[in-house]
């Protein structure tokens, strides 16, 4: 075996596995083009495999044949070059070169035919230095114009790749330059097998420059989409998650808006049959009180008769409570934009008359809105507001402050801030539970659970921070309004 069919053999098999492995990734959706790859790799490996038979020795036969092969191989791979053009610069061709296509593949179909391309002769030359003696089919008229043809679709091509790298396309000066080089290599073998020179054949090498940038540039695309996709990947699995969150977040806030909902209805059809009694019971109970009523009763029956009294009234707060707490959270979803500043302002000034030893202060920018209805903003604030008013004890003075700012286009974050007692662990994991109260006397139980399902009701959140002996942070998220 002599240096050039060695040569020979490397180039077929190298691009023999790179047709191979660019058909199979042709396969996968967004790499259709590297189908046209694999002819251009499957081409050059045919014309590879021919050179063994004209530097081997074999029979002219059998060289005639080689180079039929050679030749349609040649016209397939100027064909799939074309194509693969289109992908690579994004761009359709002219009709000219439609014309010139159509004919490639027609040209190689008809260089199979024996007699067509090439007669009978077959021509030697021998390249001393390689110890190889050529076998040199002489080509017909027809044959020297199909040969011409792959040349000329090589350099059209070059031109077209010439054009992209002016335009700045990623790899077209490679693919360029190899091309250019692959058609001199290819005239130096014209020549050395019409007998003009005794140059070696050298377009086995040349022809897999193109293809060996194509493999380079195609392998440095897929990475660069395997990164990418890594990336999307890890951006889609961060939004699922927090899609996620946010579903967990509203299927939370639906179910307690409607447990909160149908305790109101619930309310709401037995407030009439409670109230009705009710209310004669406090009338009675009110006549009872009165001094004349009264005038012989030991202090006995009048603290029980007060007691009475303050009980009917707790009942008839508990069950308004109750009902409007339903009758806000089936409607907390309808609400426009609602300015801050005087929601916060009305919440601070009732709690100043309830109590008078706390400092009630607010800071909320001015054209603050949030959108949220009046109605269910009056109810989250003076909540929250008289939670942390409630946390100071009776016996000291106190401090209530509610700060607003705007932390993004579409956020607003409210903090109600308390100098209280504080909440143990233990405590605060309960803080939004229906009808958990450390101080009953105060209330049912229902101030933050209701906020809590308002608030997430207009798509906002809320969160408790407390630290026994120390105070309560309240932070609420509202969405902005557009203005």
């Amino acid at each position: 075996m002599n240096f050039a069919v060695y040569l020979a053999l490397s180039s077929a098999s190298l691009a023999t596995g790179l047709g191979l492995t660019a058909f199979w990734m042709g396969r996968a959706p967004g790499w259709s083009q590297m189908r046209w790859f694999a002819l251009i790799a499957l081409g050059s490996a045919v014309y590879s495999a021919g050179n063994v038979a004209t530097s081997s020795g074999l029979s002219d036969p059998a060289v005639l044949l080689a180079s039929r092969f050679q030749l349609a191989g040649v016209l397939v791979e100027g064909w799939a070059w074309f194509h693969l053009a289109d992908h690579f610069l994004g761009e359709a061709p002219g009709p000219a070169e439609r014309r010139l296509r159509l004919g490639l593949p027609l040209g190689a179909l008809a260089s199979l035919v024996p007699g067509a391309v090439y007669g009978t002769e077959v021509a030697r030359h021998t390249f001393a230095p390689w110890g190889v003696t050529y076998h040199d089919a002489v080509p017909s008229l027809l044959g020297s114009i199909f040969f011409a043809g792959g040349l000329a679709s090589a350099l059209l091509v070059a031109v077209r790749l010439a054009a992209g790298w002016r335009r700045g396309v990623p790899h077209a000066a490679l693919h360029t330059l190899t091309l250019v080089l692959m058609v001199v290599l290819a005239a130096n073998d014209a020549l050395a097998a019409s007998g003009l020179t005794g140059a070696p054949y050298l377009l086995d090498i040349g022809i897999l420059l193109p293809v060996g940038a194509l493999a380079w540039s195609q392998t440095s695309r897929f990475v660069s989409d395997a990164r990418s996709l890594r990336q999307l990947r890890r951006e889609l699995e961060a939004l699922v998650e927090s899609r996620s969150r946010e579903l967990a977040r509203t299927e939370l806030a639906l179910h307690q808006a409607e447990r909160l909902a149908s305790l109101g209805q619930f309310a709401a059809g037995v407030a009439h049959l409670v109230n009705n009694p009710a209310a004669v019971v406090t009338s009675g109970l009110a006549q009872l009180s009165q001094v004349d009523t009264l005038a012989g009763a030991t202090p006995e029956a009048r603290e029980i008769v007060a007691d009475a009294r303050a009980a009917m009234e707790r009942i008839s707060v508990l069950v308004r409570q109750l009902v409007d707490a339903g009758r806000l959270v089936g409607g907390a979803l309808q609400g426009g934009a609602t300015p801050l500043a005087e929601a916060v302002e009305a919440a601070l000034t009732l709690e100043r008359t309830r109590q008078p030893k706390v400092a009630f202060i607010g800071r909320v920018p001015e054209g603050t809105q949030v959108q949220t209805g009046p109605d269910v903003l009056a109810r989250i604030l003076g909540a929250l507001v008289a939670n942390a008013a409630q946390a100071v004890p009776a016996e000291r003075a106190g401090r209530v402050e509610v700060v607003a700012e705007r932390i993004s286009p579409e956020r607003v974050l409210v903090e109600v801030v308390d100098d209280g007692v504080g909440m143990p662990p233990e405590v605060l994991r309960r803080a939004f539970d229906p009808f958990f109260s450390t101080r009953p006397e105060l209330g049912a139980g229902l101030g933050l659970p209701v906020a809590l399902a308002l608030t997430e009701g207009v798509g906002g959140a809320l969160t408790v921070e407390s630290v026994p002996g120390v105070g309560t942070r309240v932070r609420l998220l509202l969405p902005a309004a557009q203005v």
